[in-house]
């Protein structure tokens, strides 16, 4: 089977990851939004899918709805995530049951997520090419692999049907590549 084509898969180091995260930080929407979309892999028309009724605050759980074949399903929620979003909704000003709302107050849209993607990166410093909010995607499933993930658990978190759509993620990562060398080599004889 011949390699995929990583080229054209852009994600953030956590340098810059960091420096994206230190823009958002005054806004208490957008660093809600970045913040959700970044640690569930989610795309900008999924950002507008979530109502408030998917997230539990007790159990620290959210709902996250899939698009383009992908599975749903409930993710757990991290106690800053829950903060983040906690002290959004207490600041927005109106009820919608939709979470992520526009000024007008409707589901933000991903052109809007866009805007504040090249806004936001641009503020940042990130090279312009990895300044579009699907970067946020590739950029949590690099890191999860990074982070010592497991293949198939990196394909449940990101909702694909199909691994081949995860397996892209592990040419673009090094330290697993690197761990699982020394893992092998550590038990062959020496020469």
């Amino acid at each position: 089977m011949p390699r995929p084509k990583t080229d054209t898969i852009k994600f953030l180091t956590s340098d810059e990851t960091a420096r994206l995260f230190g823009s958002v930080r005054e806004h208490r929407r957008n660093k809600a939004i970045f913040l959700i979309a970044y640690r569930h892999g989610l795309r900008a028309s999924e950002v507008g899918l979530l109502r408030t009724s998917d997230l539990d605050f007790k159990k620290l759980r959210i709902l996250v709805h899939r698009l383009k074949g992908s599975y749903s399903g409930e993710h757990p929620l991290q106690s800053d995530e829950a903060k983040a979003v906690r002290t959004y909704l207490r600041t927005r000003g109106h009820e919608s049951p939709v979470l992520f709302t526009s000024n007008r107050g409707d589901p933000i849209s991903r052109r809007t997520l866009d805007w504040l993607m090249k806004t936001y990166g641009a503020a940042a410093n990130l090279p312009p090419a990895k300044r579009h909010f699907h970067v946020l995607r590739h950029s949590i499933a690099t890191h999860l692999l990074d982070a010592g993930g497991d293949l198939r658990f990196v394909q449940d978190w990101l909702g694909h049907s199909n691994i081949q759509s995860t397996v892209v993620y592990t040419y673009l990562t090094s330290r697993n590549r690197e761990n699982s060398a020394r893992k092998v080599f550590l038990h062959m004889p020496r020469y």
